[in-house]
């Protein structure tokens, strides 16, 4: 047993959901993204928590200092360690079963430790006090430690964390995708749905890797100079120019962007994957190969620079070219999502679909995140980002692509399930989990984008001013629709059932 099953099977409640099947000889393939995956579900109720807290502080009145602190803890834990890392998960244990590599050794340990140590270590510096939002605004946390808002000793951890949960991201999982990809010997007993690399499915996989790893390389050098110097590893004088805002802002957004970029090409490759797997008529093919594979480029160089549209405020320290530049690329972005939108119409269209809960829920993300792109381009007009970005819409638009991708996620872990367990899940849970999840999904970001309409601020407290609060109503109650879809997904993995035949590879995951 490896180490990974092992502290699958012997985690409380959440190990029973993602205990791997060992019968299937597929353990090399199975472990460390059950136990990725296990872990992603971990943080997912701790996030959830965590997102009922800030309104009942709006509701019963209770102190600020909770909702900032919620606020902060409830972003990182969804974003990150859930989100993330379900990719990461289901990722990995798609290209093992694509290219018939194990997925073992260092890098697989490296990734879960760093993203999981990384956030925890964020969790205890917010408790300490730290509060910082996903867009860690730098100098703010030095200056907030400066003026004894929060104490430096947080500033330090919490850095700490952020950058064991960067170095997952962009050393630890593209290494290691890259490394499954291209290097390594393939073993025909791991194969269970072979693509070549020139597949839609394989193709974005490779880009989402690429673009981690390039897109992150200036934020990991940042990063490191102002780790090092926190710690007095060097001067701090000799880390002043990675401190300077515009540095700083720049590698970080030059990544953060780029991040939910490299997110959403994987999942698109996922989607591309999974689709033909369910067609009607048996053919697995999608409409275009060719198609697809172009919408995944243009999504790749169109995102690659649209993250100046984030620095639209920020002058004269830019130039009104690059935003309108970023502004041009967000909106060229709406190029490969129509050839996405027409590749899956077009292949539902000529082949038919087999409607079950995996799939549609693979899509029924498709169309939330259809949703938050189109939010996306609004707020990337420069116009329109003076009024909307340091609003609620911004949140909504944050929140949204998080949640369209990972119940994207989730529907292909619904397909990749049985492999990982040797246990198939109920179809009648299922399609309540993608009813609850769409109905909530939908209302949640619907409602963040119009109180960000109404001039709702952004990570501020009090929601009964200037009548936002009937946001803050709408946004807990479609809240609790999206967890009440959460709880039907969990109790359908507890109550999955062992499947009376073999897992053979012809019904394995893409």
């Amino acid at each position: 047993m490896s180490i990974a099953s092992a502290i699958i099977q012997n985690t409380p409640i959440f190990g029973k959901m993602f205990t791997v099947d060992k019968s299937t000889g597929l353990e090399e393939i199975n472990a460390w993204p059950a136990l990725m995956i296990m872990a992603s579900f971990v943080w997912l109720a701790i996030a959830g928590l965590l997102g009922f807290v800030m309104p009942a502080t709006q509701i019963f009145d209770l102190d600020t200092g909770h909702f900032y602190t919620t606020l902060t803890l409830h972003g990182a834990a969804l974003a990150f360690p859930f989100s993330f890392q379900l990719m990461m998960g289901v990722g990995l244990h798609r290209s093992g079963g694509c290219v018939g590599k194990a997925v073992t050794g260092v890098f697989p340990a490296l990734a879960f430790i760093t993203m999981n140590l990384g956030a925890a270590l964020l969790t205890v510096a917010v408790l300490m006090g730290l509060k910082v939002s996903l867009i860690v605004m730098y100098p703010l946390p030095i200056v907030g430690a400066q003026m004894g808002i929060w104490s430096m000793n947080s500033v330090i951890l919490g850095f700490t964390g952020i950058y064991l949960v960067l170095a997952c991201m962009i050393l630890c999982y593209p290494i290691l995708v890259l490394k499954m990809l291209f290097f390594g010997t393939k073993r025909p007993e791991l194969v269970l749905s072979e693509r070549s690399l020139n597949d839609p499915g394989m193709v974005g996989m490779t880009l989402s890797a690429l673009t981690l790893l390039i897109a992150g390389t200036p934020l990991v050098i940042v990063g490191t100079t102002v780790l090092f110097a926190l710690y007095g590893v060097i001067p701090m004088t000799m880390a002043a120019w990675a401190t300077e805002p515009v540095v700083f802002q720049y590698a970080f957004f030059i990544f953060a962007h780029n991040l939910m970029e490299a997110m959403a090409l994987m999942v698109m490759s996922a989607m591309y994957a999974t689709l033909p797997l369910y067609l009607a008529d048996g053919t697995r093919k999608l409409f275009s190969n060719r198609i697809a594979n172009a919408a995944l480029w243009i999504l790749l160089l169109t995102s690659i620079t649209s993250f100046l549209h984030h620095f639209i405020t920020l002058y004269p320290n830019q130039p009104a070219s690059l935003s309108y530049w970023g502004n041009i690329m967000s909106w060229g972005t709406g190029i490969g999502a129509a050839l996405s939108i027409f590749t899956v119409l077009a292949t539902v269209w000529q082949h038919g679909l087999r409607a079950e809960p995996g799939i549609i829920a693979v899509l029924a993300g498709f169309v939330l995140y259809i949703l938050d792109g189109a939010s996306a381009m609004v707020t990337s007009n420069i116009a329109w980002a003076f009024q909307l970005h340091g609003t609620m819409w911004q949140s909504g638009h944050t929140m949204t692509v998080i949640v369209a991708m990972s119940m994207m996620w989730m529907g292909v872990l619904y397909h990749h399930y049985p492999v990982i367990t040797g246990r198939k899940l109920d179809p009648v849970l299922g399609v309540w989990f993608v009813r609850l999840f769409a109905v909530g999904g939908i209302g949640a970001a619907l409602s963040m984008l119009a109180g960000g309409a109404a001039g709702m601020p952004r990570r501020f407290a009090a929601w009964n001013q200037e009548g936002w609060m009937i946001y803050g109503n709408l946004i807990l109650f479609f809240g609790l629709i999206l967890g009440a879809s959460f709880v039907v997904y969990a109790y359908s993995l507890l109550k999955s059932r062992d499947i009376s035949s073999p897992v053979v590879h012809q019904v394995a995951a893409a």
